[in-house]
């Protein structure tokens, strides 16, 4: 074993694992008798993962750190019954990382992780409108979970299969949508469902005119006849009934009759042909959330395309960050290969007049994670507002708006009035929440814990 890990107990930062590695190697590490720290500054050693870069190397010799790739503990370790869980992870790549492009240009085709987009779409000037714009984008963190969503977003929609994201809520599934029909210049006709959504919203409905009565046609006809991708958000809060409507435009090829008009049937050998680049998509939270229906197998079974969206976790939440302050973006890995997006301008670069900006979004990260845990999510008993009707969720959004609240402070002010900026920005968004004292220490015992009080 490398020598400082023979000592009886050292405090060891781990960086560069996945959620599933890095409570792996805790426990391994923590059976060893060892501690294991989230900061470089309160480590004496650092162990790095496969997902580490130059960049870990760069800022753990800063604080004088020896960096020991994790098979190289692993060979030292083989006696140890706890491996027997923990498959080779492979070197951590460090300064030799080669990581390719995310999403990078091959003459005249793009190509996105080790898949062909299709060509941009001439939308007509009328249709400009329905396509997001790359303002949208700015600050978009290209995280493991984000680019597997994408990736299956881009399966369904080039093989003109119905896409459904399911997850959490704050996931990134509707920005994954849109991010690739703004990439594809796809017109997309986004479709917020509820309780009180009817039939009439998605085929259409009669309305008073001039001469009298007309139909007017819903966004799931528009969308065939003029080639719109048509995304349902909080697609299963929608009765049942009402989205039954979509099983003809769920199958290959797929059709529509419009019964609630004059009978116009959409699809082959009909009225109106459908367009080819129209698709259908809806993103959902589970069923566990409130107000959510219960979908029936076969209408799910309809959506070829069914991605479970992964929930951000600490490391995740700390990719963000550090996009939004530092521009960089993480490592994301495909069939055996490194990715990762370009480096973007930081929307919130306020952060970086401070000595010790990495420790301190890693610091927040993990404030950020443990108060979403302890709000606990649906289906499960919170730590926080037990007693409440209501319940408060955390999402990454919280710390997009502690970050914009920061937003404002000038670099001539102090680091102190900066760092008092940032933990009153921290109790507007977390602490001020809950009306009861109890929750309110708990939350500050939180930021005590990661030394943000």
């Amino acid at each position: 074993m490398p020598s400082i890990l023979n000592k009886s107990s050292v405090a060891v930062c781990l960086r560069g694992f996945n959620t599933v590695e890095m409570e792996k190697a805790s426990a391994l590490l923590s059976a060893r008798g060892h501690r294991v720290v989230r900061s470089l500054t309160a480590a004496q050693c650092v162990v790095a993962g496969p997902d580490a870069d130059n960049s870990l190397l760069e800022s753990s010799l800063n604080h004088g750190l020896k960096v020991t790739p994790w098979n190289a503990i692993l060979e030292e370790l083989r006696d140890g019954k706890l491996l027997e869980t923990i498959g080779s992870a492979g070197d951590a790549p460090l300064a030799k990382t080669t990581a390719l492009p995310l999403i990078r240009n091959d003459g005249d085709t793009r190509i996105m992780l080790d898949f062909t987009l299709p060509a941009e779409v001439d939308c007509a000037e009328a249709d400009r409108k329905f396509v997001p714009r790359a303002e949208r984008f700015a600050g978009l963190c290209f995280d493991q979970a984000f680019v597997e969503t994408l990736h299956a977003v881009a399966t369904g929609t080039r093989h003109a299969m119905p896409v459904a994201l399911e997850g959490v809520t704050a996931a990134s599934k509707t920005t994954a949508i849109l991010y690739l029909s703004h990439l594809l210049n796809q017109p997309v006709i986004r479709l917020n469902l509820n309780g009180q959504t009817d039939p009439g919203e998605l085929v259409g409905r009669f309305i008073p005119s001039d001469q009298g009565w007309k139909f007017q046609e819903g966004a799931l006809p528009v969308a065939m006849r003029r080639g719109h991708w048509l995304l349902l958000d909080e697609m299963n809060l929608a009765e049942p009934q009402v989205l039954e409507r979509l099983n003809c435009a769920l199958e290959a090829p797929a059709t529509l009759v419009l019964s609630e008009g004059h009978g116009t049937v959409f699809g082959p050998g009909g009225d109106v042909e459908v367009s080819p680049d129209f698709r259908l998509l809806a993103t959902l939270n589970p069923a566990e959330y409130s107000g959510r229906s219960v979908l029936s197998p076969a209408f799910r079974n309809r959506w070829l395309i069914w991605h479970q969206a992964q929930a951000p976790d600490e490391a995740a939440t700390l990719a963000m960050l550090r996009t939004l302050v530092l521009g960089e973006q993480p490592l994301v890995h495909w069939k055996g290969q490194s990715y990762r997006a370009d480096s973007l301008t930081p929307l919130y670069p306020q952060l970086q007049s401070l000595p010790d900006t990495e420790e301190l979004l890693a610091r927040l990260a993990m404030f950020h994670a443990t108060v979403a845990k302890a709000a606990g999510t649906p289906g499960t008993t919170p730590g926080l507002a037990r007693h409440r009707r209501e319940r408060d969720t955390f999402t990454r959004r919280n710390l997009l708006a502690t970050l914009q609240l920061c937003a404002g402070h000038s670099a001539a002010n102090s680091t102190e009035d900066l760092r008092a900026t940032l933990a009153a920005a921290l109790q507007q968004m977390y602490l001020n929440r809950y009306p009861d004292a109890a929750d309110r220490k708990a939350i500050h015992t939180h930021l005590r814990a990661a030394d943000l009080a």
